[in-house]
């Protein structure tokens, strides 16, 4: 489903990432992990096309480095959740879950509503209006509303409270499995190890090493060499 290879990324004249590869398989999730800085944000950004790349990078077998974003987002079906969740604050929950969408809207909030029952009663509400966790789960039901053949997850439990991420990662181990493809950036690894598929590490612009996220063994020696526990 998703192919990056070594890929490369630049901030004006600072590069971010300096060889980055990894496969995705279809209806599956992988998660970045690593310690802040490391460039797993920037992976995201670059399989957005959001800042300047040299490398490969395939979506459903198509090369997709040299298309704008909307292009990327639009024909291979890509949604994202940034990382601070990018809500706009003066609209409401409908509107923004709906915001970009030109066709088949009753049907897009119904889908959205069935995986996020929650906020069937607050859509008119403005976001500014709800809690942390609750414009997470906007967020979310946003992506779902795109219908979204891979999903790009950075951070979705970054600023909530453990009983929080606990309902979220809820939300989201329903929607992987529905069969999503989930690309998760994740500075957690317990939450990491106990959601994805696979873990990554990134260190430094770098991806070091991929592994089952069911050997627990090589799990921790990974959290180890990430992080030097």
């Amino acid at each position: 489903m998703l192919e990056v290879n070594n890929l490369q990324a630049w901030y004006g004249r600072t590069q971010a990432l300096f060889d980055v590869s990894f496969q995705l398989e279809a209806g599956r999730c992988l998660a970045l992990i690593g310690t802040n800085g490391a460039g797993k944000t920037t992976t995201i950004r670059a399989i957005l096309g959001l800042v300047l790349t040299a490398g490969k990078i395939s979506i459903a077998g198509r090369d997709v480095s040299s298309l704008p974003t909307h292009s990327r987002v639009r024909e291979t079906g890509i949604s994202v959740v940034h990382e601070g969740r990018g809500m706009f604050q003066r609209m409401s929950v409908r509107e923004n879950i709906l915001v970009g969408l030109a066709s088949s809207l009753h049907r897009r909030l119904d889908d959205a509503l069935d995986q996020f029952p929650a906020l069937s009663g607050r859509l008119t509400e403005k976001v500014s209006q709800l809690s942390g966790g609750q414009q997470q789960m906007v967020a979310l039901a946003r992506a779902v509303a795109q219908r979204p053949r891979l999903l790009l997850l950075d951070e979705p439990s970054l600023g909530l409270a453990p009983a929080i991420v606990d309902e979220i990662y809820a939300h989201l181990a329903r929607l992987r499995d529905t069969g999503l493809t989930i690309l998760l950036v994740e500075q957690s690894v317990p939450r990491a190890s106990a959601f994805a598929d696979e873990l990554c590490l990134i260190r430094t612009g770098h991806s070091v090493t991929r592994i089952a996220t069911e050997n627990k063994v090589e799990v921790d020696q990974l959290v180890s060499l990430a992080f030097g526990n």
